[in-house]
């Protein structure tokens, strides 16, 4: 007698199919029962059979969807059309977790037309639902990033227009003489003018081109032993006159002596300079800043107070992302690209320092930098006390 070959008997393979399937297979009745299910649609479910399954499923609409009209919506799809492919879900497994599934169905009618059964298959696209997320989330932040670029650059416009105009003004009016001969004191202050107006604009250009550093990782510090107290009275220096035109009060507290930290003074100055031209830009008239150093917990710390405008909650985390300002009328109120936080935090990331900011709207911000204890070469009069 010959060997019996798969195929002999259409029975066999169908069933041998039904059974071993990648995909879920499975019969239901039209108000939501288990006929059949093989064991790929059991294990996609959460199940340790076909047989637990059906008992354990007996209510797919209100037991299976995660949102209950998907059932609904499945029957309707199926009366209107007959079949469906493609059907995405999101279903609860037998331990309650959620995963995504695709199904393709039919009816199943006999020779006379009348209903038997939903007959269909199952696939578990979790996996491909995930990336899809991703996907998705990474196209809208880049669509943001985009935006929040494109209003940068608007307002850029602005911020190099400004000083610019103010260049070329000032100095056609010092070459037309029109005050008489150069030695008129109108010229001596229009210079003053051209050469302010042309540090604000190297400095917008130094903040872009540093940025750009930043993003690509090609800057880096020229680390060198600095006395802090120093590079924090110069600071102070230099933004004393903005403060004193704007009424503005700046207060220094710091130690009364040297103290000594490792770091590239430049990228330091440069920390100190963006947080208190900051706190004095968002200080109205009559109004505080305080500049102040000491130690917390073994760190260093420079923390820059004002009793400005302040930040509402919801826009601290804004603040900290290039090319975004919290509110696009900043750009028409107060001058600024929106570089100054986030590539002062860039450069604290680089020094292995931390920064926070503290703020209530209207009320005021606060901005505390921390140089870890391995920087500190020499605590000076920090050494005995702890300065709050």
């Amino acid at each position: 007698m010959p060997a019996k070959r798969i195929g002999d008997d259409p029975k066999d393979s169908y069933r041998g199919m039904f059974e071993h399937a990648l995909w879920g297979i499975f019969q239901t009745t039209l108000d939501g029962k288990y006929i059949r299910a093989n064991a790929a649609l059991a294990q996609i479910y959460g199940y340790e059979s076909p047989a637990a399954l059906m008992s354990g499923l007996t209510d797919i609409g209100r037991q299976l969807y995660v949102d209950p009209a998907r059932r609904d919506e499945f029957v309707h799809l199926m009366r209107d059309n007959g079949g469906l492919s493609g059907f995405e879900s999101e279903i609860y497994r037998r331990d309650g977790s959620v995963i995504w599934i695709s199904e393709s169905c039919r009816e199943v009618r006999d020779e006379h037309g009348t209903f038997l059964c939903y007959e269909g298959t199952v696939e578990n696209i979790s996996q491909r639902k995930g990336i899809e997320a991703e996907l998705y989330a990474a196209r809208a932040s880049a669509e943001q990033s985009n935006k929040a670029k494109s209003v940068f650059l608007a307002n850029m416009s602005h911020e190099l227009r400004t000083p610019l105009n103010a260049i070329l003004g000032f100095s056609e009016l010092m070459t037309q003489e029109l005050f008489g001969p150069m030695g008129d004191p109108h010229y001596v202050e229009f210079a003053g003018d051209i050469f302010r107006s042309g540090r604000h604009l190297l400095d917008i250009i130094g903040n872009i081109l540093d940025l750009a550093k930043v993003e690509t990782g090609q800057l880096s510090l020229n680390e060198l032993e600095v006395e802090i107290i120093d590079l924090i009275r110069g600071s102070e220096r230099l933004v004393a006159e903005t403060a004193r035109h704007r009424d503005i009060g700046l207060k220094v507290h710091v130690p009364p002596g040297p103290v000594t930290v490792t770091g590239d003074p430049t990228r330091l100055r440069q920390i100190l300079l963006n947080l208190l031209s900051n706190a004095v830009k968002f200080t109205p008239e009559g109004k505080s800043v305080v500049l102040s150093c000491g130690r917390e917990d073994d760190q260093l710390f420079l923390r820059v107070a004002d009793t400005g405008i302040g930040i509402k909650p919801d826009d601290l985390g804004k603040v900290m992302q290039p090319f975004h300002q919290v509110d696009n009328s900043f750009s028409r109120r107060y001058e600024g690209t929106g570089l100054g936080l986030p590539l002062t935090q860039s450069l604290v990331d680089l020094h292995g320092a931390t920064m926070t900011i503290e703020s209530a709207l209207g009320e005021g911000t606060t901005v505390t930098v921390r140089l870890p204890a391995s920087r500190v070469v020499d605590w000076g009069p920090l050494a005995l006390e702890q300065v709050g």
